[in-house]
């Protein structure tokens, strides 16, 4: 699943092609992923045409598209899910769930090879409602995300894995398997840890961390992987260290990484490293 640094890449990505942009269509090829209030193709289509997109925002992992409307269009990728900037000309590819028609000749278009990705057309009101977005934690690269709030997060599931601490996005957002295992292998704190074990050094180090991981994952565009691309179809750049590498050495120890399940999902960590 595209995490917060792939959703920021497609973010600015799309901000540049987008804001200004007025909707003239929209082609819905798989109705079953467009959510929410307004459900029929047809309404949906209708209540975006002739719409200028006035900002392109994130919350965690979803999109929001501000339109001159007074709608907000969202998307969410879920794991398979693509959304891509080509000239209106170009061949319609496999696997088209939607595409939107602009007035300079593009189309941005969602590509979902599982179609578990979501669009929604949104009132103010209903954007506030939201269940996913009402209830997120904060967002880890905001200047106002501290130590503090990310001890009381851990605080409020004490027992529970660490790892699994960090995939709930009611306490964290944006951060998925891939940034959680990478930030707690560079803090040092095994996978496994109650997250209210952690002390204070090992909370001030894995905020720090988690910050930066996901600062330089974003600044290289996502990580490399065979289902994201940004919206100009380029690949991430960002190299994992141990997500997605057990049984490699640690790029730290040379000790062979160890992996596990936490949760439900397979999590890698290096055992002389991870405390």
């Amino acid at each position: 699943m595209p995490e917060l640094p792939e959703v920021e890449t497609l973010r600015r990505g799309l901000e540049k092609h987008l804001v200004g942009r007025t909707i003239l269509e929209a082609r819905v090829r798989v109705g079953k992923m467009v959510k929410g209030t307004i459900t029929d193709p047809n309404v949906f289509n209708s209540s975006l045409r002739g719409t200028e997109i006035l900002f392109v925002g994130r919350r965690g992992k979803h999109l929001i598209n501000k339109l001159s409307s007074g709608y907000y269009l969202l998307f969410h990728l879920n794991m398979r899910g693509q959304l891509l900037m080509t000239s209106i000309e170009e061949p319609e590819a496999k696997y088209l769930a939607a595409a939107f028609v602009l007035d300079n000749g593009q189309e941005l278009r969602f590509h979902d090879m599982w179609t578990w990705g979501e669009m929604r057309l949104v009132t103010e009101n209903e954007l506030t409602e939201h269940p996913a977005l009402r209830g997120m934690g904060p967002e880890p690269l905001s200047e106002s995300w501290t130590v503090q709030e990310l001890s009381v997060g851990l605080a409020k599931r004490p027992k529970t894995a660490i790892k699994a601490v960090l995939l709930d996005q009611a306490v964290l957002a944006g951060v998925g398997n891939i940034y959680a295992d990478e930030s707690l292998h560079r803090a040092g704190v095994q996978p496994l840890r109650q997250a209210g074990s952690l002390t204070e050094a090992e909370a001030e180090r894995l905020h720090r961390e988690i910050r930066a991981v996901l600062t330089e994952a974003t600044e290289g565009g996502g990580t490399t992987s065979d289902n994201y691309v940004d919206a100009e179809g380029q690949i991430g750049r960002f190299v994992p260290k141990v997500y997605d590498r057990g049984g490699k050495p640690c790029v730290a120890c040379g000790a062979a990484l160890t992996r596990i399940r936490v949760t439900g999902r397979g999590t890698v960590y290096c055992a002389a490293c991870q405390h």
